[in-house]
């Protein structure tokens, strides 16, 4: 086999493994209200499932940071991490109790965590090879894809009644073992990131510290964006079925189908909306982009009280616009911000800012939620949404900590 098919097809294993833990993340979301009523757990349990997803890639980064560049061989970090992908998948379909789901979430989100940012780097790196420009683009359709396919699988299963809280965990573990497997056997020449001391010069690399020494007022404010974006985000992915449940006046099984499609719906258009507004001015897309998400906020609110469903999904779909078109933003933020002998490390805190958002902001619905109502817990929520991200885009210069 050439090189170049060899590079090709290492690309195409590279994409798929972060396809498959995409599917993993968002295929249990049509799921949730099933178990919520087979099981009798509350909101706030229903959308702890979701968190403890985030939990674990949260330790996954923490933990594992900058390790595949340190690594000769970055399928080190990813052949492990694709398998705790399938453990989660596998875990998940077989638990018939809720303690046996939250080890299926926690593992997904510990190979998820694992397993993107390495896949990141190896495309990077393979674009260093041969002098192509695919990373980018790949990794946009990999997880947009797989983001948008686990609701498809879910809904399917439940719409023809195949095995809906077994099949698509089984399909997704047999993808992630498959692609492990491809990894192993195929010719691999990936670079190797060597993180030196000193610089070519021999003169003392700088710490991130002194590198980002007055940017990290700067850096705060995007991180703080992105915990916002991330928490409406988590809403949407995790409750928005339950949500237009609640505005049907007969619920059956294929509403939950039809309901699951929603977060496909979300998804989708956000992942399109940041592949659209990859050039457009950071501000104004965080700008607009947050403007969007709490005019759409408001749609789907009075959708929830007047009870129309079709009104909520043409708003839920506005607000993956108004999401994809911050995080887009926020992210050309972060690029221009972060040193390059740094970049990791930033940007794990970047991410570790936004999952730690997903987790805290999802957990507060559910509460609300349980002791508000849905409609109720709703109108909290996007208070809380629009006033921050009021303050972080036009009080922008009141946002950060103090310079160092």
């Amino acid at each position: 086999m050439s090189a170049h098919h060899s590079l090709a097809k290492a690309r195409l294993l590279v994409s798929l493994a972060i396809l498959s833990a995409l599917v993993g993340s968002t295929a249990p979301s049509p799921l949730y209200g099933l178990y919520q009523a087979n099981l009798h757990f509350s909101s706030t349990t229903l959308t702890s499932l979701f968190a403890v997803y985030a939990i674990g890639v949260l330790l996954a980064l923490a933990v594992l940071g900058r390790l595949s560049d340190r690594l000769e061989d970055r399928r080190c970090v990813l052949v492990p991490a694709l398998f705790a992908v399938a453990a989660g998948s596998l875990v998940f379909a077989f638990s018939t109790e809720l303690d046996g789901l939250f080890l299926g979430r926690f593992l997904a989100g510990v190979g998820t965590g694992a397993l993107t940012g390495s896949a990141n780097a190896a495309l990077v790196g393979f674009d260093a090879q041969d002098r192509k420009r695919h990373a980018a683009v790949l990794a946009t359709v990999s997880f947009t894809s797989g983001a948008a396919l686990g609701p498809v699988l879910s809904s399917a299963a439940i719409a023809v009644d195949f095995y809906p809280t077994l099949s698509p965990f089984v399909l997704n573990a047999c993808l992630a073992i498959l692609t492990a497997i491809g990894l192993c056997r195929v010719q691999w020449s990936g670079e190797v990131v060597h993180h030196l001391p000193k610089t070519s010069d021999g003169s003392v690399r700088l710490t991130l510290d002194e590198q980002m020494r007055g940017s990290w007022r700067a850096f705060t404010r995007i991180s703080l964006i992105l915990v916002v974006a991330w928490s409406v985000g988590s809403v949407f992915v995790a409750l928005g079925p339950s949500m237009i449940i609640s505005t049907l006046t007969e619920v059956s099984a294929h509403s939950h189908a039809s309901a699951g499609l929603l977060v496909t719906a979300f998804q989708a258009t956000a992942g399109i909306t940041q592949f659209f507004c990859r050039r457009v001015r950071p501000e104004l897309a965080m700008g607009s982009g947050g403007a969007l998400i709490c005019a759409a906020w408001v749609g789907c609110l009075v959708a929830l009280y007047v009870h129309q469903p079709s009104i909520f999904v043409l708003f839920t779909v506005l607000a993956g616009v108004g999401y994809g078109a911050t995080f887009v933003g926020a992210m050309g933020v972060f690029t221009s911000l972060a040193p390059g002998t740094h970049r990791a490390a930033l940007g794990s805190l970047f991410y570790l800012a936004g999952y730690l958002g997903s987790a805290i902001g999802i957990i507060g619905m559910g509460a609300l939620v349980d002791a508000l109502g849905m409609e109720n817990a709703s109108a909290v929520m996007l208070g809380v949404v629009a006033m921050s991200l009021g303050y972080l885009l036009v009080g922008k210069d009141r946002v950060g900590v103090p310079e160092k």
